[in-house]
């Protein structure tokens, strides 16, 4: 019989670990969580909470090629049934584009935009009808945002891929959902704000703050209904019908991250 997996990705912390509990708690018949991040340490303390579900650690860095094969070779040995690939890893830096270093863009584009792009086109060979994908977006793919050039660029780049997948994929029997939420207390948010050099981005941690326990929760339950965004938050909603109604070069101007 083909083992049946859930596939996690940026795992061993935040929403990301948030997501392990919420797979655990929802899904008890899918016999092994696929979990992964760069800090193998990490994943086996997310591991260690659960003795009595089955994982695999896959430490992997997802801003590398090899890597990225490592995985496709990984999962080839194996064949698993895939139940669920949620798309997690994510890597922010706000800052004025000219001043940003080549290894944090470099980063964004890998982590934000290479890899989930790639991760879905391995994982999909091995997918059937009802098998579910979440990809973890975020509000600052709905406009463009200064400070933020290349973050947002690489949000609307995943939002605007999840939208056309969904109904490629629908066609399939399989089920994508895009999750863009605002401001949550993870790790990510805690380094963007720790370096922010200017005060748009400080200002940010004013924001509402979202319960991951519950978007976790909301998102697993919204995808296996067939729903295409869920954005978490009235407030977060409310910033999503704004954008579809001001033109974005008027948006831009004002927006900063």
């Amino acid at each position: 019989m083909t083992m049946s997996v859930a596939i996690i990705t940026g795992a061993s912390s935040g929403l990301g670990k948030e997501y392990v509990d919420a797979v655990v708690e929802q899904f008890p018949q899918i016999h092994e969580l696929w979990i992964i991040s760069r800090h193998e340490d990490a994943l086996q303390t997310v591991a260690d909470r659960y003795p009595q579900r089955e994982f695999k650690l896959i430490p992997l860095d997802l801003n590398s090629d090899a890597d990225l094969q490592k995985f496709a070779d990984t999962i080839s040995k194996f064949n698993p049934d895939v139940k669920l690939l949620i798309n997690d890893a994510g890597f922010i830096n706000s800052e004025a584009f000219a001043k940003q270093d080549y290894d944090k863009q470099r980063m964004m584009i890998g982590v934000n935009v290479i890899a989930p792009t790639l991760i879905t086109r391995i994982v999909l060979k091995y997918m059937k009808p009802s098998s579910l994908i979440v990809n973890v977006c975020s509000t600052s793919a709905f406009a463009p945002v200064q400070g933020q050039s290349i973050y947002s660029s690489t949000k609307a780049y995943v939002y605007s891929l999840s939208l056309s997948l969904h109904w490629e994929l629908k066609k399939l029997g399989i089920k994508l959902l895009v999750m863009c939420p605002g401001n949550m207390k993870t790790n990510m948010y805690q380094y963007n704000a720790l370096n922010a050099t200017n005060k748009s981005t400080q200002a940010i941690g004013y924001l509402p703050f979202l319960d991951l326990h519950v978007i976790t929760r909301k998102s697993l339950s919204l995808v296996q209904k067939g729903h295409i965004v869920y954005t978490p938050g009235l407030f977060y909603k409310t910033y999503r019908g704004v954008t579809k109604v001001l033109p974005h070069t008027i948006l831009s101007r004002f927006l900063k991250g």
